[in-house]
């Protein structure tokens, strides 16, 4: 029974684990895109 249950712990953290480095790695391409669309519209402001 405890072996099961160590399975069933294991098991989630590994899948919250995933999940943060997943959420961590969208965030970090939305703010680098973000700073991308900055130096766009900055650019284009210049120009004008």
């Amino acid at each position: 029974m405890k072996f099961i249950l160590l399975i069933v712990i294991m098991l989630i953290l590994t899948i919250s684990i995933f999940n943060y480095l997943i959420y961590k790695r969208r965030k970090d391409s939305y703010l680098k895109a973000g700073k991308k669309w900055d130096r766009i519209v900055k650019e284009l402001s210049n120009r004008k």
